[in-house]
């Protein structure tokens, strides 16, 4: 787990509040750190930068697309990123970085206290909704991308169409009021996808990638 930790948010669901609404406020300070902490570990503004941040991403993202392949029903199952990132790293000359850590939702810190109380499709929604979410940042990224990089450096995970679909289909399910049991699985779900990515640009995943490995 990240050495800089956050308390998971509080928040009470207001009267009619969606269920997208509620899970950006419980956890918009866990956002907040995490892009604090990529931009630390990474960031896009050199070759080298943005070839760290790939790695960053794809060493995350493997795990929580692994845990969701196997437990999430169908269609709450984002498109795997994980092969598009590592088609910009081969692009890149850069090897694939080690995978972190196994991710599992019903056995981390933020998620509920009994397993008895964990619900895979509840927590298969918070998942979900992080990794699909992340793509409206990615579109504003890739156009800083293109911009730096002179329009040379290879964008198959930033321009991802495929996510953003899937994101519009999640955006629909989740611009609705959810039962609290719902809502807190889906949160505490968030949360541990949130920690997770925490640790993993806190651990310092892509410090294999060096300057002098990157290609001018």
């Amino acid at each position: 787990m990240a050495s800089a930790s956050y308390a998971a948010a509080t928040h009470q669901a207001g009267p009619g509040e969606s269920l997208r609404a509620g899970l950006r406020a419980a956890t918009m300070a866990a956002h907040d750190l995490l892009d604090h902490a990529m931009q630390a570990a990474s960031g896009w503004e050199t070759r080298e930068d943005y070839a760290c941040f790939l790695a960053l991403q794809h060493a995350a993202r493997e795990p929580l697309e692994a845990w969701l392949a196997a437990n999430a029903p169908a269609d709450l199952v984002p498109p795997r990123q994980t092969p598009l990132i590592a088609r910009d790293l081969a692009a890149l000359d850069q090897t694939l970085p080690p995978s972190s850590p196994r991710f599992d939702p019903s056995q981390t810190p933020a998620s509920p206290a009994s397993v008895a109380a964990f619900h895979v499709e509840h927590a298969s929604i918070g998942a979900a909704w992080v990794l699909a979410g992340s793509a409206l940042g990615n579109k504003a990224i890739a156009k800083q991308v293109t911009r730096i990089g002179g329009g040379q450096w290879p964008l198959a995970f930033l321009g991802d169409e495929a996510m953003m679909g899937f994101w519009q289909d999640l955006r629909a399910r989740i611009e609705r009021p959810a039962a609290p049991a719902e809502a807190e699985g889906a949160t505490r779900a968030a949360e541990a996808v949130f920690a997770h990515f925490l640790a993993v640009a806190e651990g310092g995943q892509a410090s294999a990638i060096t300057p002098e490995s990157i290609p001018a």
